[in-house]
């Protein structure tokens, strides 16, 4: 009988004991902020032994549905009792049209973010990286599974934050006046990082010490920020990769109404060429989140094309809630923009994402070589005309005819064209226009070149292929961010493993103004820093320096998009 009451409190010590290690992990992870209290979860590092704070699915903004699709975005509500913030929410509806076979998917009620803390700090307060994904501002999510925060966290040097914003007709729907006043998408993530400067510091990060980065539509994006005067004050410093608001991708549309009405009529919407933009935005406000987000491929040209039919746009509506009220372009040209420090690079193949598609399928290809004169120049958002199709052809399609631009000496310089178009040019010209401008206060550039290759490439995933495409489009993300649902992990000790450490280190670097004296570009003759392979077996790792600005690309392009 006595044994038995031992055994008997033994058993409910331990399980006591157990419960109080329960509530005291809990207490770790809990964090309250104005609104309520969250309970995360944490998460093993890539580090043996290590670990992170992994706050999952934190609102900030009420779902934008019903009445509050096309508005811009609310604050959130408090809440009663703790918000469990240890699982992901959906990302936001989209149809990813860059991979084959997508089908539309996602949840309107997807405004939420990932933020993602250190066990153990180097600091009392660390700086912030928050990430904005990207995808043509059609696709992508703030999932573990492609952003993974590992190679990040694990330095115990900077909090991380990944963060959604509506995507397609959800996030840039404009009917250029009041009724839909577009840039919603935009607006998510400022609300966002509004969400950031008033609570991170409760998970140990410095609110004055706030670095935004983004990858393609991301990277446009982080641009975008710098222009608007919606963000200023909400970060410090700037990445762009890959990614830029001066090109056609994301020229905003000359007349946001007469697309809106285009919208929905592939909706089935009737009399949209005579209702009002009102009764036009509440008609759109009902139709199945699903429908609307399919119908985008009746709004297409050929394939994929335009890509981009949603996009940012100029507000002519202006509140104190306008995001940007001027063409970008402009902005950019006048050195209107926040200075703060930032940097930009680029990868070889950026034109991957959208070439390969058309090179791997023979009947489009052909299309393509049919309608060369129509089709071409708009694949690149240029006006038609003798001289941009004589300039376009001679440039990258030597041997060519007037009829048919394809050969098949000459076929895989789509890649070349769509690369210089939709990031090169852009991305040289707002660095040229940066380093020039006569302006006594502007802020440091930095620049980069990433052309290391491996066996992990998007390309798999733009045309399920593994044909060596080079160094494509969105292959450096794979060396700051965990990618286990796209890639296998790297080894330890891989030259994989090597690149990413450097890569991310370099980042790192930045945020902490650690390489400023040696990278800050102050002319044109200025070098970025490249990351590529090298000879060496063991070490296959070299950082070299490249010239950063192509002049005589920067002036072929002027020259396309004057006419």
């Amino acid at each position: 009988m006595v044994r038995s009451l031992v055994c008997f409190c033994l058993v409910l010590a331990s399980s006591n004991l157990g419960s109080s290690f329960k509530n005291l992990e809990n207490d770790k992870l809990r964090i309250c902020i104005e609104e309520g209290c969250f309970v995360g979860k944490y998460f093993e590092g890539l580090i043996p032994g290590s670990r992170f704070r992994g706050y999952l699915g934190v609102p900030f903004a009420k779902p934008p549905i019903g009445d509050l699709r096309f508005r811009n975005p609310q604050p959130v509500e408090p809440w009663d009792g703790d918000y469990d913030a240890s699982f992901e929410r959906s990302k936001c509806v989209q149809k990813n049209d860059l991979w084959p076979e997508q089908q539309v998917e996602g949840s309107e009620d997807c405004l939420y973010m990932n933020v993602f803390v250190p066990e153990v700090p180097k600091r009392e307060s660390i700086p912030v990286m928050v990430f904005i994904h990207g995808g043509g501002f059609f696709f992508g999510s703030s999932s573990m599974g492609e952003l993974g925060p590992e190679r990040f966290v694990d330095t115990g040097e900077v909090i991380l934050v990944v963060i959604q914003y509506r995507l397609g007709v959800f996030g840039f729907l404009s009917t250029g006046d009041g009724a839909a006043t577009g840039n919603f998408g935009l607006k998510d993530q400022t609300a966002a990082l509004r969400w950031i400067q008033r609570n991170i510091a409760k998970f140990g990060g410095d609110p004055e010490k706030v670095t935004i980065f983004g990858q393609s539509a991301g990277g446009a994006s982080v641009q975008m920020h710098m222009l608007s005067p919606l963000s200023r004050g909400l970060f410090s410093k700037a990445i762009v990769m890959s990614g830029n608001s001066l090109g056609f991708l994301t020229w905003p549309l000359e007349d946001p109404l007469k697309f809106a009405r285009q919208q929905a009529a592939a909706v089935g919407i009737e009399s949209v060429d005579t209702i009002s933009s009102e009764d036009l935005v509440k008609a759109l406000r009902v139709v199945d989140a699903i429908e609307l987000a399919a119908s985008i491929d009746k709004l297409k040209f050929w394939h994929v094309f335009p890509l981009t039919a949603y996009r940012p746009v100029v507000e002519t509506f202006i509140d104190d809630e306008t995001f940007i009220a001027e063409e970008p372009r402009v902005l950019w040209a006048q050195g209107k923009y926040t200075q703060v420090p930032w940097m930009t690079g680029f990868v070889p193949n950026e034109g991957a994402f959208t070439s390969l598609a058309i090179l791997l399928n023979e009947t489009l290809l052909e299309e393509l070589n049919e309608n060369s004169q129509e089709l071409i120049p708009q694949l690149v958002g240029c006006k038609q005309s003798e001289k941009t199709s004589r300039m376009l052809r001679e440039r990258f399609f030597p041997g060519g005819t007037a009829e048919r631009w394809l050969t098949e000496d000459n076929a895989k310089n789509i890649q070349v064209l769509l690369s210089e178009a939709q990031i090169k040019y852009p991305l040289a010209l707002g660095a040229k226009q940066h380093i020039t401008s006569n302006d006594p206060n502007k802020s440091s550039l930095q620049m980069y070149y990433f052309a290391f290759k491996s066996n992990h490439s998007y390309s798999k995933y733009f045309a399920k292929t593994d044909q060596d495409s080079g160094v494509c489009h969105s292959d450096d993300l794979s060396y700051l961010f965990r990618s286990r649902d796209l890639f296998e992990d790297y080894s330890f000790m891989s030259p994989e493993a090597t690149m990413s450490g450097r890569f991310v280190d370099f980042f790192i670097k930045f945020v902490y103004d650690r390489n400023h004296g040696m990278l800050n570009c102050t002319d044109l003759r200025c070098k970025m820093l490249k990351f590529s392979n090298s000879n060496d077996k063991f070490f296959p790792i070299e950082e070299t320096f490249v010239l950063a600005i192509d002049e005589e690309l920067v002036a072929f392009w002027d020259e396309i998009y004057s006419q």
